[in-house]
């Protein structure tokens, strides 16, 4: 008897559980998932195993386009898991803005594999993430003509504003750890040292050559903003000397 009337408890409460989440907007659930599924793996599994309309949730694309992949290593050192693996997946699959910037940075500066890492930086930026954003204004400055002058003027306008200067600076911490951890093959980036600011020589006489050792929040040359964050990525660039 205490077994049934247990078993009828538990089918009580569950079904008052799912009572109150029915009552609460999708968004707001399919949010708070999309943290849990960034604190833990297997708590988003429970999660889904808990009742169907949890898991139905639980599976959306949107809380896959927006849970973080901070405590994902960006370069996998060990065998992923098949959660891990089915989890990553379906980031891919739907479009998951910071899974589409650590493809493209790896594909673009290690697997010389240039259109598909334009392709996914390009869409990460349209989801709104800063950092490809920024990881495209660095490549165009290694372009010619026009493209190196978009590149110029986006970058440069991040570093001016207010809102995106520190952004910008978590931006470039976060690309430098990337570039420490990957094989960096694309020669482009290797052989080439490209020089923004066309009247270089004359600015250097005023605030000295561009460097890693201060910021250039007083510059009013974009070319000089520019030269002074390149001089960030190459101090982690290969020698080629």
């Amino acid at each position: 008897m205490r077994r049934r009337r247990t078993r009828k408890t538990t089918c009580k409460n569950t079904n008052r559980v799912i009572s109150i989440i029915e009552t609460i907007p999708r968004e707001i659930v399919s949010d708070i998932l999309a943290r849990v599924a960034t604190d833990s793996l297997t708590d988003i599994t429970n999660v889904k195993l808990s009742c169907k309309v949890l898991r139905e949730i639980a599976e959306d694309s949107y809380v896959y386009r927006h849970v973080s992949l901070a405590k994902f290593p960006v370069v996998q050192w060990k065998s992923q898991t098949e959660e891990e693996k089915s989890f990553l997946d379906k980031c891919w699959e739907c479009g998951n803005p910071e899974y589409l910037y650590r493809r493209g940075v790896v594909d673009y500066f290690s697997r010389n594999r240039l259109e598909s890492a334009s392709e996914y930086l390009t869409t990460a930026a349209r989801l709104g993430h800063v950092g490809a954003l920024y990881v495209i204004s660095i490549i165009f400055l290694f372009g010619e003509d026009e493209k190196k002058q978009k590149g110029i003027s986006v970058l440069s306008g991040m570093k001016k504003s207010r809102i995106f200067r520190k952004r910008v600076k978590r931006c470039r911490r976060f690309l430098i750890e990337i570039l420490r951890m990957i094989w960096i093959k694309n020669s482009l980036v290797i052989y080439h040292r490209p020089i923004c600011c066309t009247q270089r020589d004359q600015h250097a006489k005023k605030q000295g050559w561009p460097s890693t050792e201060f910021e250039e929040e007083d510059m009013s040359c974009d070319g000089c903003i520019c030269d002074t964050e390149l001089a960030f990525i190459f101090d982690v660039l290969p020698s080629t000397l």
